[in-house]
């Protein structure tokens, strides 16, 4: 199987995915946008991930690369492909969809619970009623024409959304594993502690919640791929 990532920051990789991919030995190629690297002529690959980042889609202006990859991801869309979106990566989607993107109300960092719809479980069994996940994000998202409203939370009602067998969104981390939040920590980010913000002591302290998001992620994984199921 082929797979392209769209990652927008040195600090915030697949974690738990490039674990996946590597184990069964997928090829996985890369745009990585903060090094203004170009995106491929054509879409051929089975699975596109579009990852997190500091960006908001409605900077154009500020990010030469913007308009580019949006047009990239209308194109693999078009195409077929089977796409994830994870943070920035479900916005950037919501957005090529017709949805507005725009500041949230609240910032939203640290361990906090999400539901998922009844509507999105009749087409995923295998998700729980709630899950304890990792979030950090600024902005949000109306859910896209044709979609189907995958969860919420206190502080963001539209936590992902799923479009048919092609298409998951997700607004929070659930690939985040060690590394990957400690790459993020790492990062100088400076974090104001909140109501929806947590504090790196807490964000550190919350880790047991890992192996359940794992395993969650390789389940929306399985639903995009049914063939490379284990």
């Amino acid at each position: 199987m082929k797979i392209h990532c769209i990652r927008h920051e040195p600090f915030e990789g697949l974690a738990y995915i490039e674990e996946w991919i590597h184990k069964r030995k997928y090829d996985l190629s890369y745009t990585r946008t903060y090094l203004n690297q170009a995106f491929p002529d054509e879409t051929r690959f089975d699975l596109l991930i579009i990852m997190g980042g500091t960006a908001s889609v409605y900077q154009e202006s500020k990010y030469a690369w913007l308009s580019e990859e949006k047009k990239f991801i209308a194109e693999a869309l078009d195409n077929n492909i089977k796409v994830l979106g994870i943070c920035f990566g479900a916005q950037i989607l919501a957005n090529v969809l017709g949805s507005k993107v725009y500041p949230a109300p609240y910032k939203e960092i640290g361990w906090f619970p999400v539901k998922f719809s009844p509507e999105s479980i009749r087409i995923m069994d295998f998700l729980p009623h709630e899950i304890n996940t990792f979030h950090w994000h600024g902005d949000t998202f109306d859910l896209p024409p044709g979609t189907v409203h995958l969860a919420s939370s206190d502080c963001t009602p539209d936590q992902g959304f799923v479009k048919d067998d092609q298409i998951v969104a997700l607004q929070f981390h659930p690939e985040m594993n060690q590394a990957g939040i400690q790459s993020l920590l790492s990062a100088g980010h400076e974090l104001n502690p909140d109501q929806f913000v947590q504090t790196e002591a807490e964000i550190r302290q919350y880790t047991d919640f890992i192996e359940q998001n794992n395993r969650l992620m390789l389940k929306f994984l399985e639903f995009l791929c049914p063939d490379e199921k284990e």
